[in-house]
């Protein structure tokens, strides 16, 4: 399906968030990824340093790995949903990925499976990787 799906986990810092970002570029382009699905909802206030990096450093970059949907969970904090929304913009300019923007896994998975009847295996697989509780198992 050349899917990579990421969220955040834990602390954040401008040394570690450069080093996850580039790890998921480097991933996405030894793998020929052209589907992200990126949960970012826990993910903690990104800084000024993380989003002046995003923006002047990775982004361009970004754009040679030839990821061609992008499914976002959004952020639960305000300030990096406008983060967000601010680098997406910026993003245009740069790419033709299609980004379309979600309020939970499921529903981006849905979309960029096109309904692939595999998507409860790949969240059973993922939330089993994860060491977390699968939707069914939230409710």
């Amino acid at each position: 399906m050349n899917l990579l799906r990421w969220q955040w986990r834990g602390s954040l810092d401008l040394d570690k968030f450069i080093k996850s970002f580039d790890y998921l570029a480097a991933f996405s382009q030894q793998h020929k990824v052209t589907r992200w699905l990126a949960d970012t909802s826990d993910m903690p206030l990104v800084g000024i340093d993380e989003q002046v990096w995003l923006g002047e450093q990775w982004l361009p970059q970004f754009v040679e790995l030839g990821v061609k949907k992008i499914g976002l969970v959004l952020p639960l904090s305000l300030h990096n949903v406008l983060v967000v929304e601010h680098l997406m913009f910026d993003a245009q300019h740069y790419t033709p990925s299609n980004v379309q923007f979600f309020s939970d896994t499921l529903a981006a998975l849905d979309w960029l499976t096109d309904s692939a009847p595999r998507i409860g295996m790949l969240e059973q697989e993922w939330q089993q990787l994860a060491g977390g509780t699968t939707a069914a198992e939230q409710r």
